[in-house]
């Protein structure tokens, strides 16, 4: 055997072992993400948020906001998959061998835009609430900002 089919022996088995590593380390990642109760970063940004400012409300008031939230949430979980389903894809395109920076950054702008859908959706829900709750609950929600 000569030192350049030892090399090219040696490097198929590097090939092999590394794509070995990234299958396991991909699926390994794909069961912590999808585990029960377990979301990808952003993905119920809306119902978190919901949940944070029922709490700040009177209970009349956060059932007002509830009922916006689950009038809203047909148009709202789309909007929610498309955007994990963008995220993923940004996910696999960086942990490529060889990285094609424009697909990266085309995933990444696609990401961000699928996010502000998101996040303006979660706006009209927050605005119907503004418009419907009591000027208790409204004060309640700005509490010490409105003096400064």
């Amino acid at each position: 055997m000569t030192l350049r089919s030892g090399f090219r022996h040696a490097a198929r088995w590097l090939l092999l072992a590394s794509l070995c590593v990234n299958v396991a380390l991909a699926t390994y990642i794909g069961v912590q993400w999808f585990q029960p109760g377990r979301t990808l970063a952003g993905a119920a940004m809306p119902l978190r948020m919901v949940e944070r400012v029922a709490a700040r409300l009177p209970a009349e008031d956060a059932d007002i906001l509830w009922r916006i939230y689950r009038e809203k949430e047909p148009e709202i979980r789309p909007l929610q998959a498309d955007y994990v389903r963008a995220l993923l894809r940004t996910m696999q395109l960086a942990g490529q061998t060889e990285l094609d920076k424009d697909a990266l950054r085309a995933a990444v702008k696609e990401s961000r835009d699928k996010r502000l859908k998101i996040g303006d959706a979660a706006l009209e829900t927050f605005i119907t609430t503004l418009e419907q709750i009591s000027p208790k609950g409204r004060r309640q929600l700005v509490g010490g900002f409105r003096d400064r």
